[in-house]
């Protein structure tokens, strides 16, 4: 299998035999063959046997209201290992399927979030996932995938946002980069059954980081002086944060990413005396815990 990379808006994503909506892209799964040779003429490497590893499979999708995919992303960020199968289908311009890539046993390792910038108002709100799975095979493809592309409700835009939770003003900030999250399955590049006796996985969260306009930068200082005045960082002292993406008219909540235990990890500030590029603060902070609910 090559690792080609599927671009198409024809991406239709299936999750446990229920459609999962549309993708912007699609790595498939790289194969790497490894041979484990008996000698040195040539012909040993043919005879002796090979060692197979799938890599892992890579997509960008759109969120914009609940479903598998959205219930896929919540499990493993609430620690639920449970193995996911599913299915990529390519499809032309007239929606009729070209291409099945099926998969099984699969397991998330990584989920990546759009910079969320007030002044980018028109970037969807596009996640990018990485998952390896045990079994990757193309099936037979056939009928029209139009309906499983159509959503319900537009995309959600990755500038319209509130935060909440913060002992300044949420309205002070500028752009938001959320945490990157992997997981580490020990053995996963093994050969065989990758999941045999369930290995435990470890979830990372990356830092959270925040970016405050220059002419709000005064009351930014003033709390991060006051919460490392006696040298010491409390856990009762953690933020929960709350950050809300919006509709077009930035009034109802379509999503919500909830973040706790955020402990301030550093506060930067650009160069000043630059009248092309006002000096902004940027906040950055440990995550304990991030939840993902869509409305």
């Amino acid at each position: 299998m090559a690792t080609t990379r599927i671009t198409a808006s024809n991406l239709a994503l299936e999750l446990d035999g229920k459609s999962a909506g549309s993708l912007r892209s699609c790595q498939p799964a790289s194969v790497r063959v490894e041979v484990n040779h008996g000698g040195t003429a040539p012909d040993f490497a043919v005879r002796g046997g090979v060692r197979i590893a799938l890599g892992e499979m890579a997509a960008e999708a759109d969120l914009a209201e609940p479903g598998p995919l959205v219930d896929w992303l919540a499990r493993l960020l609430s620690g639920d290992m449970a193995l996911q199968s599913g299915a990529v289908v390519l499809a032309d311009m007239n929606f009729k399927a070209q291409r099945r890539i099926g998969f099984s046993g699969a397991c998330l390792t990584a989920l990546n979030w759009p910079v969320l910038d007030a002044a980018d108002g028109k970037r969807p709100f596009t996640v990018g996932l990485r998952w390896l799975a045990e079994r990757v095979d193309d099936d037979a493809a056939s009928g029209n995938v139009k309906d499983r592309l159509s959503g319900k409700r537009k995309t959600i835009q990755a500038g319209n946002f509130r935060i909440d939770g913060l002992p300044f003003g949420g309205e002070f900030v500028t752009r938001i980069a959320l945490p990157a999250i992997s997981m580490a399955w020990p053995g996963a590049d093994t050969g065989g059954s990758r999941w045999d006796g369930r290995p435990a996985a470890v979830l990372t969260l990356g830092e959270l980081r925040l970016e405050v306009a220059a002419r709000h930068g005064d009351a930014v200082r003033k709390w991060v002086r006051q919460l490392i005045a006696d040298g010491t960082l409390d856990n009762n002292e953690a933020l929960h944060l709350k950050v809300d993406m919006l509709d077009a008219a930035l009034k109802k909540a379509l999503a919500t990413i909830d973040l706790q235990g955020c402990q301030l990890r550093g506060l930067d500030e650009g160069v000043l005396g630059r009248a092309d590029a006002p000096a902004g603060l940027s906040l950055r902070f440990a995550v304990g815990a991030l939840k993902l609910t869509l409305s």
